[in-house]
């Protein structure tokens, strides 16, 4: 910067600096929160402030600078060159600094709400401390601040991990509400403590001497500055048919049954679960498998596919079920790892030995037969914890597309075979039936027919003793009227002819025409009077 310039004379509206050639001098127009900063030949500085104008001598070295002009919420913080030293400028305000001062920084006052604070560390002394909301902070000249942090509102069934400058843990509780000191360090954040019931426990482990604890006692458990949890355990509860196995911390097993006293507990510390990989795919080859460690003794049915080959070599695929049970628990932990997949890959090597010894025709007369007495009381599954009761064949297919179309052209006939011999022995049995039904038919006919003659009979019989009543009370009352005028003989030909007249009247009634001989006729006129004897 040349220490020497000339300007020529201008209007308050030029620039604010301006230096006069004719005069030799320099004038500064300041407006309102300007100040000018001059250094003199010398080196030696001072300010002027505005608004005005200002007259510099030429040989000095001079600037415009603002005012920090501060508004409510900020703060700026000046240094002093000259003292080294700083001051803190809060808003509202307008302030001019110093020959020897410079704006540092300018920022925001942090606003803290009631769940925020600050940690403020002054950097002069290596001070530090907290600055909890609400409030408007304004930092000093050597303060640096920390993000702001939430504040630690524990409800009852939380609890903090602290760790103290020294090193040393704390653990706070809830209901509270928790500022760490500015050298704490929160360690894990916030951790839910743990209910513990009947069905509920805590193994802990103590950081002071390694040693672990299961804790039992009912209520919310927050642990001790120098306890770990290392799980929370839920208590067993096996079922009558259940068993499983444990290791204790020396490797020895202990076997659990459900109809034991001993069936529900929890699991005693450095013990672990005993736990298999049963195979669950369909041919049993640990593609998929099932983790178990309660052994269910109930028996149950499993499916199983391969392949085999006939001594005729015709390959089939057999897909058989397996009617099985474990029976020793201690002995299938011993003997196997994977019970499914054992027993289905040794069942398989005894039907293939039994499969290879005969032909296809054979085997599809009595396939069932075959493999029950290939599997069905071998003592390899006794010995392994497991009953093998039945198997039965699902399916079974060849492996060739050809063989197999043969075969189910085959399997086609002998169902229709079966199927036609079915239809006949039901045509046989409706047959039978229908003729059944003929025949008691009949014989229900027969009843009702000796039924319609006993009741012919019976009505026969009445209307004869009726008809034999009408008789005796006939003659009877002609022989009262005069028991020697009338013979008996002569009585019943009057009783006739009293009939006879009767059965006349009756035809006459009617629309039946009467025809009568002379014979008729004269003996019916003459034998209705008794004639005279000569």
């Amino acid at each position: 910067i040349l220490k020497l310039q000339f300007l020529y004379l201008i209007v308050h509206s030029s620039p604010p600096l301006a230096r006069s050639h004719t005069m030799g001098c320099c004038y500064a127009f300041l407006e309102e929160n300007e100040q000018l900063l001059i250094t003199s030949f010398g080196g030696v500085r001072s300010v002027q402030e505005g608004p005005g104008c200002i007259c510099v001598n030429p040989c000095s070295d001079f600037h415009v600078r603002s005012a920090v002009v501060l508004e409510s919420g900020e703060y700026a913080v000046i240094l002093d060159d000259k003292t080294a030293t700083k001051r803190v400028a809060k808003g509202p305000s307008v302030t001019w600094m110093g020959e020897r001062e410079e704006l540092q920084v300018r920022a925001a006052c942090p606003s803290l709400n009631q769940q925020e604070y600050l940690v403020v560390t002054n950097t002069a002394d290596g001070q530090m401390k907290n600055e909890i909301g609400p409030t408007l902070f304004c930092p000093g000249p050597y303060d640096r601040m920390s993000e702001k942090r939430p504040v630690y509102n524990l409800s009852k069934n939380q609890y903090l991990r602290i760790k103290d400058e020294e090193g040393r843990l704390r653990i706070e509780k809830g209901e509270a509400r928790v500022v760490p000191s500015p050298l704490d360090t929160v360690v894990g954040g916030v951790q839910q403590a743990i209910n513990i019931d009947d069905h509920s426990a805590v193994l802990v482990r103590n950081e002071d001497d390694g040693t672990l604890k299961l804790h039992t006692s009912h209520g919310l458990f927050f642990p001790g500055p120098y306890q770990q949890i290392v799980s929370e355990q839920k208590k067993i509860i096996l079922e009558e048919y259940q068993s499983m196995v444990y290791k204790d911390k020396t490797g020895k097993f202990h076997y659990v049954r459900g109809d034991s006293d001993m069936r529900d507990f929890f699991l005693p510390p450095f013990c672990e679960v005993v736990t298999q990989e049963w195979s669950t795919d369909l041919r049993k080859e640990h593609t998929s498998v099932e983790k178990v460690w309660k052994f269910d003794r109930r028996p149950s049915y499993m499916n199983y596919e391969f392949n085999c080959r006939t001594i005729d070599n015709v390959e089939l695929v057999v897909d058989v079920s397996f009617f099985w049970a474990i029976i020793d628990v201690q002995l299938l932990v011993e003997k196997t790892a994977d019970a499914p997949g054992d027993t289905c890959t040794h069942a398989r090597s005894r039907i293939i030995q039994e499969v290879s010894k005969i032909k296809l025709m054979d085997f599809l007369e009595c396939f069932n037969d075959i493999i029950r007495r290939a599997c069905v009381g071998d003592p390899f599954y006794a010995e392994r914890g497991v009953d093998l009761m039945s198997v039965e064949v699902l399916k079974f297919s060849c492996a060739s597309r050809e063989t197999d179309a043969i075969l189910q052209e085959i399997i086609k006939e002998t169902a229709d075979r079966l199927k036609k011999k079915e239809r006949q022995k039901g045509e046989n049995e409706v047959a039978l039936s229908r003729l059944g039904g003929e025949i008691e038919e009949e014989k229900m006919k027969k009843e009702l027919i000796e039924l319609k003659k006993s009741h012919l009979k019976t009505e026969a019989r009445i209307e004869g003793e009726a008809e034999a009543f009408k008789l005796v009370a006939f003659l009877e009352g002609v022989a009262g009227v005069d028991a020697g005028s009338m013979t008996m003989d002569q009585a019943m030909q009057m009783f006739l002819t009293l009939r006879k007249l009767d059965s006349v009247e009756a035809l006459s009634n009617g629309a039946s025409q009467i025809y009568l001989t002379p014979n008729d006729v004269n003996l019916s006129v003459g034998q209705m009077f008794p004639a005279v004897k000569p």
